[in-house]
């Protein structure tokens, strides 16, 4: 499963690929990428994820987000910001993965 985080510029998501990445290891899911990247190139890369992790700090950009993961059959959730202050790997994978898998 490759997951893709967005945010306005893919910075400030970094800190919590790496925590899921250490989540990921840590439970030996060999089969799961994690990834972050600005808003701005969703459209072009998307095809290349299963499922989009929103930040929350680009909310407002949700209708044009669902619009296009609709489009590509891609499913997407804003991470509670709660998780995303926390930087909470673990449970922003849970999300990805439950994301997936409903």
């Amino acid at each position: 499963m490759n997951i893709l985080l967005v945010c306005a510029g893919g910075m400030s998501t970094s800190l919590l690929v790496e925590k899921m990445k250490k989540e990921i290891e840590k439970r030996n899911l060999k089969d799961i990428n994690v990834e972050a990247n600005a808003i701005e190139k969703l459209e072009s890369i998307i095809g290349d994820y299963d499922v989009i992790l929103v930040g929350p700090q680009i909310r407002y950009k949700e209708p044009y987000i669902k619009s296009l993961c609709e489009e590509k059959g891609k499913p997407y959730i804003v991470i509670p910001p709660a998780v995303y202050g926390l930087v909470d790997g673990a449970k922003t994978l849970d999300l990805a993965i439950n994301l997936k898998n409903s």
